[in-house]
């Protein structure tokens, strides 16, 4: 059935209800030809044909409406995923500008504790023992910055 998606939606509608009326007209002068005499042999077939092209023009119908409900849900599904991506996006640009000022300030705490071992480098080094400011140091370093929200 993909094969229909390349054909306009009026133009498979209308061949769909020509289809339909044509299996209903030939139906209803399958009983007007009982009364001409030189369509009579034809009566029988013109039936079937009209009863068949009726049968199919009414299956026709009810695929079409199923193709139509299906077409019409995957273009709510595909708005609903645009307006996700565009959420998406708004809320990746939150995001990614919270992890920028995180790094900002892991950086920022870094430069200030470098700044600290350099100042306290001559006391630190003076005697070959880990000076308690040192220690104190490394731990800074170690904890984590507080992020404000």
């Amino acid at each position: 059935m993909w094969v229909l998606s390349f054909i306009p939606d009026s133009l498979l509608y209308f061949a769909v209800l020509s289809i339909l009326f044509a299996g209903i007209a030939l139906y209803a002068v399958s009983f007007f030809t009982k009364f001409i005499p030189p369509l009579i042999p034809y009566s029988s077939g013109t039936r079937i044909l009209g009863t068949i092209l009726t049968i199919v023009g009414v299956y026709f119908y009810g695929s079409y409406a199923t193709e139509e409900e299906w077409r019409s849900k995957v273009s709510e599904a595909q708005a609903k995923v645009d307006a996700a991506e565009a959420e998406s996006k708004k809320v990746n640009t939150v995001i990614q500008t919270k992890v920028v000022e995180k790094v900002k300030l892991v950086k920022d705490v870094q430069v200030v504790i470098q700044e600290k071992i350099v100042e306290k480098e001559k006391i630190i080094d003076a005697e070959c023992k880990v000076a308690p400011e040192a220690i104190d140091l490394l731990n800074e370093a170690a904890k984590r910055p507080e992020v404000k929200k």
